[in-house]
């Protein structure tokens, strides 16, 4: 008989367990969180001290349901194993309440290998309620935050939108970034290399322009500025004619040390920037390194340790090993020293770098196990341990001065003189690094011509998802758990900001809301505040401060703000409806955006589109008459889009319907469904189609997809129908290929012909 059950979060990590484990002990899923606040309510009681009402998640009520049978067939010891961090705590305390456990057992391990995992069930513990309760008040002031500030955006910009308290932070970041680019001024300056040689030789150099003769060789004044073409033009006048030699030669020797093993952070930096993986990716090709992966004949196991951490150390175990695998692959002298680093602000250190649980299961020995992402990553983490335990590289670094004219050029050279950790990571490019010939003092030089280049300085770059991370991390904001699910909150789920070229670009509704957000609730979108409550949240979790006061504390602020903006920006305004004369103007808001409409909707219907930012929609005055009333015509804005409309609306209410804006573009195609019309590409509230033009006899329509093409629809065949002579098309049905008529539903179509041989 098993000596109790097991319960993980997902079933890799069950199937991992369980292959160490054998019969000792079942082990079954819970398939993540199995409690969580209701979807659409607050499920928060504030008068009752913030108490939180849980209910079940869904979709884990079968999982509960297998859970407590489970329990019931085999009454012995419960053991929860969730991921050791407050979320994992979290689950293992739902777990326990939802299927009322008396005295379960906790443990934690942090690689899933044979020892850690029997070291794990040798020491036991009660659940943490610590934990549980900063990860209940992290949930909690998130619901708050939520739910009071969501309502509020719905009403003033776009319904279904939403805010959250770290997310505001990351939105401002990359606003804040956008602002700085467009108020960028560039400034022009002018580099001028000379290209030179050794007497007859034929390899050649670069030398660039560094200060005048007599100038001091170091401080503020001492590099000569070149700010404008006029300066550039000057000071090639002067080189004419110009002979060149050496004036020193300096040699030194440098070294470059090794990075740290990866924390989250840098590691998503890394799988961003060399990998091209998205952070939410990363996230999930580790979690599955870490649960286990089928390596053949040795079965489920675990890769890497666990993956949500902000800390380098590694243990004295893995140290040990790694230095061992490095003297047998590269020899004694490729080990490197002890490595301490600097601890970024809010670290918590619960949990050692991210790195192979075996450092001699090479990413080349198990490549055929695994998928292309989970070798990429794998490769990137191994690499990285590795080469964090190994000795810094060494180069040899050359400087000459040269003199031309009454100038100073400067050429230096660096050559890799021992590779030491590079023998395992790669090599990146040495800016401005070339090979230099040997030099001596005094030494002349030939001429091979002048290159003189404009330069502009640029603005700050934008950020990519993985220095927005860096920004986030240095800022003191989230944790290891949450910098993922940030960033894909501002992009996928609200839409704030939308990704191009790898970077990011905040969208005109992120715009409008981080403008609400700053203007009206700048505690929430501070970086300083932020930092000051993820601080606390470790107060809670470290026992220092009980959660209750966490939540009250923020809660107090953010309902004040809340009641001064719905004052500062009130829904009614004095102005008459200009269609009914009797309501007046009401600031709403739908998920096309912000608008003004009558009070007396429904029984007036008037609306006023407004821009995202609230203001109202400029029309633009065209030089075309309106053909009912005479009155201009004018560009103007509505939920659809941009349209024509007459001038004197609502008076008249003419729309040119072959407007530009509106006009349906001729694709040169054959309507597939009817056979006589032609496909034209249209535009309509959910995006572009393409539509038959002889529509409404011919409704048939496709959906255009990102890439400006129309999705494939029927395929009109040279065969007609045999019950109306139109022609037959090619459709697709949950049971493959078949045919039908062009003309269903009015003609039901040929019977006994549809299905379409392979």
């Amino acid at each position: 008989m098993p000596e109790g059950l097991i319960i993980v979060e997902s079933p890799a990590k069950a199937r991992t367990l369980k292959r160490f484990l054998g019969d000792r002990f079942d082990v079954l899923a819970s398939m993540g969180h199995v409690r969580d606040l209701p979807e659409k309510e607050l499920g928060v009681d504030v008068e009752k001290g913030f108490k939180p009402h849980y209910e079940v998640v869904d979709d884990r009520q079968k999982t509960i349901t297998e859970l407590r049978a489970a329990i019931k067939k085999d009454p012995g010891q419960v053991i929860l194993a969730s991921d050791p961090d407050r979320e994992g705590e979290a689950i293992a305390w739902h777990l326990a309440e939802v299927l009322h456990l008396r005295s379960p057992k906790r443990i934690e391990f942090h690689e899933i290998t044979s020892d850690a995992v029997r070291r794990a069930l040798e020491t036991p513990r009660e659940i943490d309620m610590r934990l549980v309760n900063a990860q209940q008040a992290r949930r909690v002031v998130d619901r708050l935050v939520g739910f009071g500030l969501s309502p509020f955006l719905w009403s003033k910009v776009q319904k279904g939108i939403g805010a959250g308290r770290v997310s505001s932070v990351a939105l401002r970041l990359v606003v804040d970034r956008e602002e700085e680019i467009r108020k960028f001024v560039p400034v022009e300056s002018w580099t001028i290399d000379a290209e030179l040689s050794k007497e007859a030789a034929a390899e050649h150099f670069l030398a660039r322009l560094n200060r005048a003769a007599g100038a001091p060789a170091a401080g503020e004044d001492a590099k000569l500025e070149v700010r404008t073409q006029a300066e550039a033009d000057e000071l090639l006048r002067k080189l004419e004619g110009a002979t060149y030699k050496v004036l020193g030669v300096e040699k030194k020797r440098r070294t470059k040390s090794s990075y740290l093993p990866y924390i989250t952070s840098t590691m998503q930096q890394d799988a961003s920037s060399r990998l091209r993986f998205r952070p939410r990716n990363t996230m999930r090709v580790a979690q599955q390194l870490y649960e286990g992966i089928e390596l053949g004949a040795e079965g489920a196991t675990g890769l890497i340790t666990y993956m949500r951490t902000d800390s380098t150390r590694i243990s004295d175990e893995a140290e040990g090993r790694v230095k061992a695998w490095i003297a047998d692959k590269h020899g004694s002298k490729y080990i490197g020293g002890p490595r301490v680093a600097k601890s970024a602000p809010g670290t918590q250190d619960a949990h050692e770098a991210v790195r192979p649980t075996d450092v001699n299961r090479t990413p080349d020995s198990i490549r055929e196990h695994l998928t292309p992402e989970q070798f990429k990553l794998y490769d990137l983490i191994w690499r990285r341990f590795v080469a964090s335990r190994m000795a810094p590289a060494v180069y040899d670094q050359t400087q000459v001065e040269i003199e031309g004219a009454a100038y100073i050029f400067r050429a230096t050279g660096s050559v890799l003189a021992f590779d030491g950790f590079y023998a395992v990571w790669p090599r990146e490019e040495e800016n401005g690094a070339q090979d230099l010939p040997a030099l001596a003092d005094g030494e002349a030089l030939d001429f091979h011509g002048i290159k003189p280049e404009q330069h502009f300085s640029q603005p700050p770059p934008r950020y990519s998802e993985a220095t927005l991370i860096k920004e986030l991390e240095q800022r003191g904001i989230g944790r290891p758990s949450t910098y993922a699910p940030i960033v894909e909150t501002i992009t996928k789920d609200h839409g704030y900001v939308e990704i191009k070229e790898r970077r990011l670009h905040p969208t005109e509704i992120g715009e409008a809301v981080n403008s609400i957000m700053v203007d009206r609730f700048k505690v929430i979108s501070d970086d300083e505040y932020t930092a000051t409550l993820e601080k606390r949240l470790d107060q809670v979790e470290s026992g220092h401060e009980d959660w209750v006061p966490v939540v009250s504390g923020f809660y107090g602020p953010l309902q004040k703000m809340l009641t001064e903006a719905q004052e500062a920006m009130p829904a009614d305004t004095d102005e008459v409806c200009p269609e009914c004369h009797e309501g007046h103007l009401v600031r709403k808001a739908s998920r096309f955006g912000p608008f003004m409409g009558c009070s007396r909707y429904p029984k007036c219907k008037f609306r006023r589109a407004l821009t995202i930012n609230g203001e109202t929609a400029q029309p633009k005055l065209l030089e075309e008459p309106c053909p009912v009333c005479g009155r201009p015509l004018q560009l103007r804005t509505g939920r659809y889009g941009e349209f024509v409309g007459c001038s004197g609306y609502p008076e008249c209410k003419y729309i040119k319907k072959d407007a530009s804006q509106s006009a349906a573009k001729p694709t040169g195609q054959k309507c597939p469904q009817c056979g006589e019309g032609e496909l034209v590409e249209r535009t309509g509230r959910y995006g572009p189609f393409v539509a038959c033009s002889r529509y409404p006899e011919c409704k048939y329509r496709a959906n255009v997809g990102k890439d400006g093409k129309a999705k494939e629809g029927p395929k009109l065949l040279d065969e007609p129908c045999p019950i109306c002579g139109k022609p037959l098309v090619e459709r697709r049905g949950r049971y493959g290929l078949f045919k039908s008529c062009s003309d269903y539903p009015s003609c039901p179509g040929p019977k006994g012909v549809k299905k379409v041989e392979a």
